[in-house]
């Protein structure tokens, strides 16, 4: 895919995500790459998280700190539901609602990524708000799964997250690409499981599928009012979303922006009809340019985008709040006696609350004290008793699970340097492998693999990477200038430079490593890290690494 950052046009793998764009940015630039990504905003003014999904044709740019507004912010969020629940508006916005009128009011998260310790916070605002609008509609705009190893390892992928959106009282989720990072199996019984609907318009299944996947729900309120929501989900130009090819292999996918207008009719048989997304906000503008008129509202998801103002595009308000349940948009919906619709949202601050559900908060540490993080999943015979020993196990490891011939791990990407001999737990590949970086795939040749070591080399002259599947030789002068890299094959035999191979890396270095390649490469949509864990379980027995030595340098 392509995007762009402040006018530069950046070319990213398929599945980047808003930091790999920024690190690429600043490779291509020749510049310093910051400790802390800097805060980035889309094309529309809107704050961007920095791990926000990308889609082609994204425009990004950076943005300086308002340090003053952010504490104003923080200020005002902190105060929010006290507002609330004194029922006064937040916005400068009040309407008055006649007896004639009827209103809708929603709580609209999305992006959740298995955040499981702000459910407290959530469920305390929406017990909150649910005293003054006792109506309200609680819904997700996809991406509930992944983000945290103690829903993501649990016996049954995902049920943790479930159960606590079951226990706050969801009403309705769009269905988000990491819907499917449980497999299609997990993904069906999770939707069996939870007590709120899963909407999604342009996927397919087969007759006999029982996956509870809906394209559209009619939710009709007490006061006799229906809402209309549609789902509608990203697709990349690989044309499936961004996932794994084996998560999504028994269901169809079309562009959500035809299978919309297929939809159209929806708004002939509610009062206020919905679009509930997870197309990215820069999509979400475009559906709402591109429709015919009928559509009132998008809740949208995906591109991780902080919509702290109202956003209306072609008569069409737009929200979407960040990601991880830091945020949640407060939506009120009244279609007044003469028919019109009046619109507002307020961004409400999660993650900051002070006050939490008890009920749920328990829930939570009864799952973070649960032993999945202390799980065993192999045995080592020897001591790892250096960065090197234990990056040569995670570039084994990634090579092995992607199925690559070639893969490098970069040295600031281990961040402990010793693993004692005995059992390997879940929690220690955590910790040596903390990032959420995703390990792609890319097709280099040796040319451009000859390439990738020297930008390697110039990060690191000591070590510049730990391979797998190849060996490396530095020869440096008297001085300890370069002379020469020599790439071997694990046989000794020099590297072909015109060959093409596959190699494996993580996001990081795909994007911040600035050489001579064509192909942007491809995700796997699995971390580093868990292709570590997926290579301990099947290999169960790690063998010794103790002095083992891949590259080798000579001075002349």
């Amino acid at each position: 895919m392509k995007v762009k950052v402040n006018g530069t046009l950046i070319e990213l793998h398929n599945g980047a995500r808003v930091k790999d764009a920024i690190l690429k940015y600043y490779s291509e630039q020749g510049r310093r790459i910051p400790k802390k990504i800097p805060s980035v905003e889309d094309r529309y003014g809107n704050k961007i998280a920095d791990d926000g999904e990308l889609t082609d044709g994204n425009v990004l740019f950076f943005k300086e700190r308002r340090r003053n507004k952010d504490l104003f912010l923080k200020f005002f969020s902190g105060i929010l539901i006290i507002v609330y629940i004194s029922a006064c508006s937040t916005g400068g916005k009040v309407f008055t609602v006649r007896q004639a009128d009827k209103q809708a009011v929603i709580f609209a998260v999305n992006d959740i990524h298995a955040a499981i310790d702000n459910f407290p916070k959530l469920a305390y605002i929406v017990d909150s708000l649910e005293a003054i609008y006792p109506d309200m509609l609680l819904v997700a705009a996809g991406d509930n799964q992944t983000g945290n190893p103690v829903n993501d390892q649990y016996p049954e992928k995902g049920l943790p997250v479930i159960e606590l959106m079951n226990a706050t009282g969801f009403d309705l989720s769009a269905v988000g690409n990491h819907e499917f990072d449980s497999q299609p199996d997990g993904f069906r019984n999770l939707s069996h499981k939870a007590n709120f609907g899963f909407i999604c318009a342009n996927m397919s299944k087969s007759s006999s599928d029982n996956l509870k996947v809906k394209p559209y729900e009619i939710i009709t309120l007490p006061g006799g009012l229906k809402l209309a929501f549609l789902g509608l989900l990203y697709i990349n130009q690989d044309g499936i979303p961004d996932s794994h090819p084996d998560n999504v292999k028994d269901f169809s996918f079309s562009s959500p922006f035809e299978t919309a207008r297929e939809y159209m009719y929806l708004k002939d048989q509610c009062d206020i009809f919905i679009a509930l997304t997870h197309l990215g906000f820069e999509n979400d503008v475009r559906l709402a340019e591109t429709m015919p008129e009928g559509i009132d509202l998008i809740i949208g998801g995906h591109s991780h985008t902080k919509v702290e103002k109202e956003q209306v595009h072609n008569g069409i308000m737009i929200t979407q709040a960040e990601n991880k349940l830091k945020y949640g948009t407060l939506i009120k919906l009244t279609r007044k006696y003469d028919g019109s619709l009046q619109r507002s949202m307020e961004l409400i601050d999660i993650r900051n609350t002070k006050n939490e559900k008890a009920s749920i908060r328990a829930i939570v540490d009864k799952l973070n004290d649960n032993p999945v993080l202390r799980e065993v999943i192999a045995t080592t015979s020897d001591d790892f008793s250096s960065h090197e020993e234990l990056g040569y196990l995670m570039a084994d490891g990634q090579r092995n699970v992607a199925k690559a011939d070639i893969a490098f791990v970069n040295p600031g990407g281990v961040r402990i340097d010793y693993l004692p001999k005995g059992t390997i737990r879940i929690m220690d590949i955590y910790q040596l492998d903390p990032f959420d970086n995703e390990l792609i795939v890319t097709k280099l040749t040796g040319s451009e693999i000859h390439s990738l070591m020297l930008t390697a080399y110039s990060i690191n002259d000591i070590v510049p990477v730990y391979p797998s599947g190849i060996r490396i030789k530095l020869r440096k002068d008297l001085n300890g200038n370069l002379l020469e890299v020599i790439l071997l094959t694990e046989d000794g035999n020099q590297l072909s430079m015109d060959k093409t191979y596959s190699v494996a890396m993580n996001s990081y270095m795909t994007q911040a490593y600035k050489y001579e390649h064509n192909d942007p490469g491809q995700s796997l949509f699995i971390t580093s890290a868990d292709a570590l864990i997926e290579y301990l379980r099947r290999i169960k027995n790690v063998r010794s690494y103790r002095g083992e030595k891949r590259i080798q340098t000579d001075r002349r």
